[in-house]
């Protein structure tokens, strides 16, 4: 009786382990695995181009992936999208604050992972560096999403 409830039990874990496996292999499917190439591509902003500079930095710290020069013979393309803005705000008397977010796309462009949006406001804790203090954000979340 015992080894019957037994094998009613492997049965079930067996039943759920079938039906999860195939939907975890699905979730990965198409991403970069690690070590392929990405390019970086941002939007028009007027600090774009710094904070671009700044994820590649952090990518190549991270190691995850290498970064391509151009988009060709690439796993996939992140493309940043950032909106700046210069002034004074209630958290700072100056300076630049940046908002942006990263999305992950396949060869052919479409997207298969999006980071929530960051922003920062220049201040002391983040050394007045904006673009470093949002990449870092983006970057944690990336090494959450893909290990």
């Amino acid at each position: 009786m015992i080894a019957k409830k037994n094998r009613m039990q492997l049965i079930k874990v067996l039943v759920i382990l079938l039906i999860l496996l195939p939907a975890g292999a699905f979730a990965q499917e198409g991403r970069p695995e690690k070590g392929a190439a990405v390019y970086v591509v941002s939007n028009k902003d007027a600090h774009a181009n710094d904070v671009k500079k700044e994820l590649e930095h952090q990518l190549k710290e991270w190691g995850y992936w290498t970064i391509a020069g151009s988009k060709k013979n690439t796993a996939g393309t992140l493309r940043l999208q950032v909106q700046t803005h210069r002034g004074m705000t209630a958290w700072s008397w100056g300076g630049v604050t940046v908002r942006a977010s990263v999305a992950l796309e396949d060869a052919a462009g479409e997207v298969l992972w999006t980071s929530k949006e960051y922003k920062a406001n220049p201040n002391g804790t983040n050394g007045f560096n904006t673009a470093r203090a949002t990449v870092e954000k983006i970057i944690r979340e990336m090494q959450r999403s893909f290990r």
